[in-house]
């Protein structure tokens, strides 16, 4: 059985999935739990919307953790069989703040999820 995981793409071109998940107030840090971390973290914004998040344009390691970390929270909450569960996402998100070399890794992690190249859960 094939199971397909939706790229970031696919929910920036379909705003009102997201809406309809969550209404059109959902944010980075309501999603992710970060809505008290400081705005140390250079370019995080925790009130960012999600969509703003999917089609972020940034080439740092910090765009591309907004943009594969909301698909795969997104590809969580919508399919039980993508291979992290939403605290998981919310979890390895937040970890991923930590530098640029852990949101790097981090954003890789959750692209290669994201296209489905990861082994699903059972």
């Amino acid at each position: 059985m094939c199971f397909v995981y939706l790229l970031c793409s696919y929910w920036r071109n379909h705003p009102t999935l997201i809406w309809g998940l969550l209404g059109w107030w959902g944010t980075v840090g309501g999603a992710f739990g970060t809505v008290s971390i400081p705005s140390s973290i250079p370019g995080f914004d925790p009130h960012m919307n999600l969509l703003q998040a999917l089609s972020n344009t940034r080439s740092d390691p910090i765009g591309a953790l907004y943009r594969e970390g909301t698909a795969s929270w997104l590809n969580s909450m919508v399919n039980h069989k993508f291979p992290f569960t939403t605290p998981q996402v919310r979890d390895h998100f937040v970890a991923g703040l930590s530098s640029n070399k852990a949101a790097t890794k981090q954003a890789h992690t959750f692209k290669l999820a994201n296209e489905g190249r990861l082994k699903p859960r059972v």
